[in-house]
């Protein structure tokens, strides 16, 4: 068996402690430093992430104000008449609505909805042909549904108007015919003679 000498030279070592002592010192200060790192990495790492958060609510909301605000003081130049050479400035949200309606109202579409080629074809504005269509197919099922029921009703009540009808008239020829009243004398005179003989 070999003998192997070691020497270890640790400078971290008192002279007044032990080597389990400074082991045990040196081991739980490690243990610390290890714990307290983690700790100071969560929390970097959770207010870092926290901090963007806020800076891209805090960014974003300042850029919607600033554009809201510029884009109210934004004017834009818009002739006031199509021969006069006159300009006046209106707010860019007012010059959008106004593009916006005529782009609605301008007439564009053949009377089949198609795009015209020429100006002469032009004969509805996207807003009427979306209009004419939605009222067709509107009042389209509503007459038809309209036109079913009534039809329905007629023949319930023409049905019901001739049933009550010929009850009546069976009813008065039949009571006629049978010569109901003498029938129900005749009965009430037997049931009286057997009464009699009892």
């Amino acid at each position: 068996m070999a003998t192997v000498k070691v020497e270890l030279e640790l400078d971290w070592i008192n002279e007044e402690e032990t080597l389990d002592e400074a082991i045990k010192e040196q081991v739980i200060n490690n243990l610390q430093n290890r714990l307290i790192q983690n700790a100071e990495n969560q929390i970097t790492h959770k207010l870092n992430a926290e901090l963007k958060e806020i800076a891209d609510r805090v960014t974003s909301s300042f850029i919607e104000k600033t554009l809201e605000t510029k884009i109210e003081d934004l004017k834009i130049p818009h002739k006031t008449n199509s021969w006069g050479s006159e300009v006046e400035y209106i707010p860019i949200s007012q010059y959008i609505g106004r593009k916006y309606e005529a782009h609605l109202t301008k007439k564009v579409l053949d009377e089949h909805g198609r795009e015209a080629k020429y100006n002469s074809d032009a004969r509805l504005s996207i807003s009427e042909y979306f209009i004419n269509n939605y009222l067709a197919k509107e009042l389209t099922g509503k007459v038809s549904a309209m036109i079913q029921t009534a039809r329905k009703d007629a023949e319930e009540s023409i049905v019901k108007a001739l049933e009550n009808n010929l009850k009546e008239q069976l009813s008065v020829d039949i009571i006629e015919r049978l010569n109901i009243p003498k029938m129900l004398e005749s009965l009430q005179n037997r049931a009286a003679e057997i009464d009699t003989k009892e």
